[in-house]
């Protein structure tokens, strides 16, 4: 393979640096959406005519949809531990740290590397992620409603539509519970695994289902540690 692209993944934009087979380098920016995905696939269209290996840390649900997207376009897609990638640089005494330059040090990480390639989770593994991360969401806005009205507010008007949004993200968390234990009814084999796991002292049903929606296919550990 000896076409590289390394992409350094944020919320709202993708950092890329192409690293030819000829060594030349061109850096571009694409924002982090479907259209920027385009934007991003008639860029390497444009450049690449042989094969390509693309690079990026894994970030959460920020880089999912790229590396999907990319995966689904016929490149080879590497999703590595971004510790493997800070360790590369310190090896190489990179100091300077900018979004392009995290670009560029996958890049290269992934040219000197050659990391494995990245295969997507299945279908019911990635409505498992979506069902889950919607469920960290609703967590989360439950608590800062939780904190407002524990801050002291003496508007009862205000403090009974902070109630009665708790109220709904309960409603909603009880909904998405049952959701997330009818989808596992309809995946076995993804319901036999969590089985296994909650068979474990201290692992519930939903700790058991964010293992499984967001750690690697235990396939793809080569040990127990």
């Amino acid at each position: 393979m000896s076409n590289f692209l390394g992409i350094d993944v944020s919320k709202a934009r993708l950092d890329v640096v192409l690293v030819r087979e000829d060594e030349s380098r061109e850096a571009a920016q694409f924002e982090n959406t479907r259209p920027g995905f385009d934007k991003l696939l008639r860029f390497l269209k444009k450049r690449v005519k042989t094969a390509l290996h693309v690079c990026l840390e894994a970030t959460g649900h920020y880089g999912d949809e790229v590396a999907l997207f990319l995966h689904e376009a016929g490149y080879v897609v590497s999703v590595v531990n971004p510790a493997q990638v800070k360790s590369y640089g310190d090896s190489q005494l990179r100091r300077t740290k900018t979004d392009a330059s995290d670009a560029a040090l996958i890049a290269d990480f992934c040219r000197t590397q050659k990391p494995a390639a990245w295969q997507p989770p299945a279908p019911e593994v990635r409505e498992l992620q979506a069902l889950l991360r919607h469920w960290e969401a609703l967590i989360h806005m439950r608590q800062q409603e939780v904190n407002r009205r524990q801050a002291g507010i003496e508007s009862p008007v205000v403090l009974e539509a902070i109630q009665l949004h708790i109220t709904f993200l309960d409603q909603q968390m009880d909904d998405l519970r049952t959701r997330i234990r009818q989808h596992f009814d309809q995946y076995p084999q993804l319901r036999q695994q969590r089985d296994l796991l909650t068979s474990i002292p201290g692992i519930g049903e939903l700790t058991a289902a964010r293992l499984l929606a967001e750690l690697p296919h235990w396939a793809s550990f080569t040990s127990p540690n």
